[in-house]
């Protein structure tokens, strides 16, 4: 697992913060990227069944008009980058829960490599798993910050109390 601070310039930092979260530098501007609701499985809690919101960027039966600024990421922190196989920017609201963090899973069954950038600074830590589910390691989010790693280590995102959480999630090959 490799984290890597500021993989990407400043301005695009800024540029992902405003046009996901609509804001950059504490100044409000109108966000281009559309959210889908999503209900949260992997936080069922308390007979509670949270909305967060997604914006695929690729996957096999969706592809974005903004996978081509988004792609910037990978192609800056995965020297061997192949090929993108699924993108999804992931946006969840705070929200009252006794959980700490969704449960624990992997992307994708088969090899490949994860990769997590966080668009804002935020609680709700990305926590990783051995295969017992004993947590071997936590990542909060920072602004331009990614996570580069084995795609079938098991992982979570935690849940913010604060404010919201805004990542984007890419498998690799």
């Amino acid at each position: 697992m490799k984290v890597i601070s500021n993989c990407i310039p400043k301005e695009l930092q800024d540029y992902f913060e405003a046009i996901t979260l609509g804001r950059v530098n504490d100044v409000e501007v109108d966000p281009i990227v559309e959210f889908k609701a999503k209900y949260e499985p992997t936080a069922f809690s308390e007979n509670n069944k949270p909305i967060s919101f997604k914006h695929v960027l690729k996957s096999s039966a969706e592809l974005s008009r903004h996978l081509v600024n988004f792609s910037k990421i990978p192609q800056s922190v995965f020297p061997n980058l192949h090929d993108i196989l699924f993108a999804r920017i992931f946006l969840t609201m705070p929200y009252k829960t006794s959980m700490k963090h969704h449960a624990p899973h992997t992307d994708l069954t088969t090899p490949h490599t994860s990769l997590i950038y966080y668009i804002n600074d935020s609680d709700g830590d990305t926590v990783f798993f051995d295969n017992n589910n004993n947590i071997i390691e936590s990542v909060t989010p920072k602004k331009g910050t990614a996570v580069l790693f084995d795609g079938l280590i098991l992982h979570a995102a935690g849940i913010p109390t604060i404010g919201p959480r805004c990542i984007v999630n890419y498998n690799l090959i």
